[in-house]
């Protein structure tokens, strides 16, 4: 991806997120692998900049609403390869990323809790229930798959774009 063609996106993308991005567990997410090297922040980064894209282009009037809940649907914040728990992973981190989500920055709305619990579909218990729920679920898959390829280093000028102009490098 060209930072400069993708400049329109990641002004958007900053002014809804910037505050999220700022934080320190959200920075954090930095040390905790997701999919091989990929860690989770730059695989939700990617995810949640993909979902502002397609909300874009699909004029959706609550963008920024779901953007910040792409940004966080990963938001477990552990290391998935070594800490086990009561349920497999698939199950289990949709439900602790929005715990985590609602003890850390309060409330989520009924859609952004939707989408955060229903991003593993078709493997997850939740159904998405709303255009953002589909569009993070798409994404994921997508972003994911192409974590495990090593084709998401594409994303690269982009993430360290965003970062950057954050502060977080």
């Amino acid at each position: 991806m060209n930072v400069n063609s993708e400049r329109k996106y990641i002004d958007k993308y900053l002014e809804y997120t910037a505050d999220l991005l700022s934080d320190d567990l959200v920075k954090g997410m930095d040390k905790y692998h997701h999919h091989k090297e990929t860690t989770t922040h730059y695989h939700s980064l990617y995810v949640s900049y993909s979902v502002l894209k397609m909300a874009d282009r699909l004029k959706l009037e609550n963008a920024r609403e779901i953007t910040r809940a792409a940004l966080l649907h990963d938001f477990y914040l552990y290391e998935w390869y070594t800490e086990k728990h009561e349920e497999y992973h698939i199950y289990y981190h949709p439900k602790m990323s929005v715990k985590n989500i609602e003890n850390h920055f309060g409330s989520l709305s009924p859609v952004q809790k939707n989408m955060i619990l229903s991003h593993m579909f078709p493997m997850g218990i939740e159904l998405p229930k709303s255009k953002g729920a589909w569009l993070l679920t798409l994404a994921d898959k997508r972003c994911a798959s192409e974590d495990y390829l090593h084709t998401s280093k594409r994303f690269s000028p982009v993430y360290n774009e965003i970062n950057r102009r954050i502060g977080n490098l």
